[in-house]
């Protein structure tokens, strides 16, 4: 009976986990299109990689609620498959099929490496702290310490303060900010802050 009650507890923890994990990642990409559609900031490619990152983060999370009625072995492989799928097609970069791919077959395999939710609680975890390596990257380059990536750069950089973006922005470019953060910034803090205290959550006995 007490195992049965330590597995049923561990289970809803891991539960509220992924409802916090994909909460967050859902707040963030919400929040990008509302600067994006709202605000008229354009998004330069790595903006798009992290938002990526976020998406299949907040479906696998799903997978590892009680919404979730579908077989929950193929959720991590399916999920992964068609974000990449979709984000390569809409985008059109076609020449990260090789690197996205090695991607998706290595976080698929570790997400069996635990099997049941909590598997699917430590991949979304991993893909929420993705986005915010990826941001922490860009914000190095836009501060001058690292360097970026050539489809990142553009002819015509956007200049903050113009009225009119153009359709293609610098990785480098400086949209907005606030406390002389970007939001490259802020999406690091708030997607790594986010994995550690889910990890640590997820940990906890």
């Amino acid at each position: 009976m007490s195992h049965t009650s330590n597995f049923s507890k561990s289970r809803m923890r891991d539960e509220h986990v992924a409802l916090l994990t994909g909460t967050l990642a859902l707040a963030l990409v919400v929040g990008a299109l509302a600067f994006q559609y709202l605000g008229h900031l354009a998004p330069c490619e790595m903006c798009h990689w992290q938002r990526w990152a976020h998406i299949a983060a907040i479906i696998i999370a799903l997978a590892a609620t009680p919404v979730w009625k579908w077989d929950r072995r193929i959720a991590a492989p399916a999920a992964l498959v068609t974000v990449a799928a979709a984000a390569l097609a809409i985008t059109g970069q076609w020449q990260f099929v090789f690197p996205v791919g090695i991607i998706v077959i290595v976080l698929s395999l570790l997400s069996l490496l635990i099997p049941g939710v909590r598997g699917l609680v430590v991949l979304a975890i991993m893909l929420v702290a993705l986005s915010g390596l990826i941001g922490l990257y860009q914000t190095g380059m836009q501060i001058g310490l690292l360097p970026g990536p050539s489809a990142c750069s553009v002819t015509h950089p956007y200049i903050i303060g113009s009225n009119a973006p153009p359709p293609e922005v610098s990785c480098t470019a400086v949209t907005w900010s606030l406390f002389g953060l970007s939001m490259a910034a802020y999406n690091a803090l708030i997607s790594l802050g986010t994995a550690a205290l889910a990890t640590i959550l997820l940990i906890r006995r």
